[in-house]
């Protein structure tokens, strides 16, 4: 890999980190909600979407119920592929590509893209 890929890589993930703590930044006082996980699906859901969401096992049905709203709704509007590539972030990279718009969302699926196609190599 050359070296200005990872200097771009280490930018991109810089950002990325950036970004999803912004909005804990902003506010520090927010106290975070425990969901019980595996109840239900969202009322939001359409019947495809809620079909889908009872096929997961419950493990991924909690972590579903854990993200915020936006991130949930922005998984469903995902085509298939984005959404399995997306169950493969941490949490905060989600809810940060969710923040995102644009060119800088354009930007850090082709990277994650290009990192599930190619896995980075060692030396």
């Amino acid at each position: 890999m050359r070296t200005s890929h990872i200097y771009l890589f280490g930018v991109a993930i810089a950002t990325v980190a950036l970004v999803a703590s912004a909005p804990s930044a902003a506010s520090p006082n927010v106290i975070p909600v425990i969901v019980q996980a595996g109840t239900e699906a969202s009322p939001d859901m359409s019947a495809e979407q809620r079909a889908e969401f009872s096929s997961w096992p419950s493990e991924q049905q909690a972590q579903y119920e854990l993200w915020p709203a936006e991130t949930q709704g922005y998984y469903w509007t995902l085509p298939r592929p984005r959404q399995i590539l997306f169950w493969q972030l941490s949490d905060e990279d989600k809810i940060a590509l969710t923040a995102m718009t644009g060119p800088e969302r354009d930007s850090a699926w082709s990277q994650i893209e290009q990192r599930a196609v190619k896995p980075p190599t060692d030396g």
